[in-house]
């Protein structure tokens, strides 16, 4: 096997090792999002007073 052949083949062990960690840390942010209980509700759409927006008027 000639030089070149090695530092490709080198190269693409290199990148499979590095995806699979990528992949890893891809699925820890997942499971992080999924196990989040954060219901929509817990935000007010819209503010309790509307009354800072008479300044404006």
């Amino acid at each position: 096997m000639d030089n070149e052949t090695q530092e490709l083949l080198n190269e693409i062990k290199q990148l499979r090792s590095e995806l699979k960690h990528m992949q890893e840390i891809v699925n820890s942010l997942v499971n992080i999002v999924m196990e989040m209980e954060t219901d929509v509700d817990e935000y007010d759409t819209q503010p309790s007073s509307l009354s800072y927006l008479d300044m404006y008027n």
